[in-house]
């Protein structure tokens, strides 16, 4: 027969072993979160590095140049960067279906191109490609009319415009019927930036973008943050109060790639009317290495 100081002594063990546990649980965690925060931080770096490497692939048959933002006769749907890439990061029957090849046109070309308006849902496509990880945006973006999401906005350049109008030259690589040869790039690849990161929070209107294409332009507003934005000194700085500001989830800092391939982290205390100009091709600014 077992004693109630025997019955009481277990009790008191088995509350023992479950506050050890609690305090081991409890340092765990903290490790955990940092390892896969860790492992985000690689998949989305390597998201931009195959993205880089995708664009010099299109641009070695394509003449030399990069792909437009998105291109088209007017602001109706277009097609955009990450549609043209698809070819080079191992997605050309999709490419095929969507028949990118036979036209510029997103969805026929409307003024507000629904998912609805793409045969057979291929807008709708999830890539991992283009999802950061740490974001945890929705697989359909609920903001830009149920299109597949992307964390990654081309950078069209360091200026920003009032209005939109035909064929505006952002100053970057990749805007609106952009052809931008690599020999366009006279302040170097190592210093032009070419593909940055976006978050998707619905409260606060951050709305990630899209990899098909630009959406049109319902009301009158140019839907270009679907596929570009630019990089200023004001509101589209890192992480500034823009809804489409280049921002991350990895901490005080922000992932882009470069012309020359390199993907690198950006520091959100870089100066930004310093910072701004490693947006442009051919501006002439010097930016420091630091």
């Amino acid at each position: 027969m077992v004693s109630s100081h025997r019955r009481a002594f277990s009790l008191i063990e088995l509350l023992v072993v479950i506050a050890i546990l609690a305090v081991l649980i409890g340092l765990l965690l903290p490790a955990i979160q940092k390892v896969r925060a860790a492992a985000a931080r690689v998949r989305c770096s390597n998201n931009l590095k195959q993205q880089a490497l995708g664009l010099h692939s299109y641009a070695q048959v394509n003449d030399d140049r990069f792909p437009p933002a998105f291109a088209g006769p007017d602001f109706g749907g277009s097609w955009g960067w990450g549609a043209y890439l698809l070819p080079f990061i191992e997605q050309e029957p999709l490419f095929r279906q969507l028949g990118i090849a036979t036209g510029t046109r997103f969805g026929g070309g409307g003024t507000s191109v629904q998912a609805t308006d793409v045969p057979g849902g291929f807008s709708q496509v999830v890539l991992k490609i283009f999802l950061c990880p740490a974001d945890g945006a929705p697989e359909l973006n609920p903001l830009r009319n149920q299109h597949a999401s992307s964390n990654y906005h081309a950078v069209c350049g360091p200026y920003s415009f009032v209005e939109t109008r035909m064929d505006i030259d952002y100053g970057g690589i990749m805007y609106l019927n952009s052809r931008t040869r690599i020999l366009d790039i006279t302040d170097g690849t190592s210093h032009t930036m070419l593909v940055g990161e976006c978050l998707f929070d619905e409260a606060k209107r951050w709305r990630a973008a899209i990899w098909a294409g630009m959406t049109g332009n319902p009301n009158g507003v140019v839907q270009i943050s679907d596929v570009m934005w630019w990089l200023d000194d004001g509101e589209s700085r890192l992480f500034g109060t823009a809804p489409q500001a280049y921002r991350s989830r990895h901490g005080e800092g922000v992932f882009f790639s470069f012309a020359d391939g390199s993907v690198r982290w950006i520091s959100a205390s870089a100066n930004p009317a310093q910072l701004r100009w490693l947006a442009g091709r051919a501006d002439g600014a010097v930016v420091p290495s630091d």
